[in-house]
């Protein structure tokens, strides 16, 4: 009378294992880079908040005038020294990020101004806020 055996053979282990081999080389190329996108949407989150902020303190300046946070006129620059910036937002920002000024057009209330939100690093893309100013 024969014993059956029960069990994986020497070949169909190594077939998994390559198996196994291929489908991880594969995912790691997926989750390799993720800097560029994490800082990428580090820059959209900030340029967001910016123009929420801008939102909220120009329909700030129009139901009592004169009261704003931060008076965002032709002489605000998009700085992290700036002062009507900082006054937007209390805690400032990080510093692995810069604002740089696409365009200086406030001529009056009302009147919108680009800023460019980019990382210190090279990684990721660049994203812009729309500031609304307050005064002129």
């Amino acid at each position: 009378m024969q014993k059956s055996q029960k069990g994986f053979t020497l070949v169909e282990l190594v077939v998994v294992i390559v198996l196994l081999g291929i489908l991880g080389v594969t995912a790691l190329g997926k989750f390799q880079d993720l800097s560029g996108d994490a800082t990428t949407a580090a820059n959209a989150g900030i340029a967001s908040e910016m123009s929420a902020a801008s939102s909220i303190n120009y329909a700030k300046s129009i139901v009592d005038p004169g009261n704003e946070d931060a008076t965002i006129d032709s002489s605000t620059v998009c700085d992290e020294a700036d002062t009507n910036i900082i006054e937007l937002f209390a805690a400032g920002f990080p510093g692995v990020h810069n604002l740089a000024a696409t365009a200086n057009v406030c001529t009056g209330p009302g009147d919108t101004m680009a800023c460019t939100v980019a990382a210190d690093s090279t990684l990721g893309t660049s994203a812009t806020a729309t500031l609304i100013c307050t005064g002129a």
